[in-house]
């Protein structure tokens, strides 16, 4: 049977590659691994579109994997329309981050929109004392926060 031993990279379609990279760069401190524009037709082929150009940037995403972004200057196309979290096909990613109020006050601060209405800390169930809260990039994208309460290295079942 065939396994996956790693996840090694999201990748999220865009806009404007300069506007993503104010969040996710700018804002959040990926650090930037390389980035190029290409008409590749072996990657037609894997996308499934032809006649492909495309405008990318790889991220460094804390931990294991890289975050892909993807800008298609041809074929055009319109951004999906705007839904909940209930919608078929949405989806999130979440951050553990240090700091998540500052965080978001600064999110908030330089024009992002967030899902939630407060930072909301988990009051039970297996996540208990974690904060947590949605935001969205500029395309649309949820973004969780998410903040492990402060436990002793000792005890702590992340470390």
């Amino acid at each position: 049977m065939a396994k996956v031993p790693v996840l090694n990279h999201v990748g999220l379609t865009v806009r404007d590659i300069d506007a993503s990279l104010g969040f996710w760069r700018d804002q959040l401190g990926f650090r930037e691994l390389g980035r190029g524009v290409v008409q590749w037709e072996h990657l037609d082929r894997i996308i499934g579109l032809a006649g492909t150009h495309i405008e990318w940037v790889e991220l460094e995403m804390p931990g294991v994997a890289f975050l892909e972004l993807f800008s298609y200057r041809h074929p055009p196309s319109a951004p999906l329309p705007a839904g909940g979290m209930n919608r078929p096909g949405s989806i999130h990613i979440c951050l553990q981050v240090e700091g998540i109020d500052a965080l978001v006050a600064r999110l908030l601060a330089a024009g992002y929109q967030a899902r939630s209405k407060e930072v909301v800390t988990i009051p039970c169930g297996a996540y208990v004392g974690y904060k947590c809260v949605y935001l969205l990039d500029p395309d649309g994208v949820t973004v969780e926060l998410s903040e492990r309460p402060h436990q002793d290295a000792a005890t702590d079942p992340w470390h």
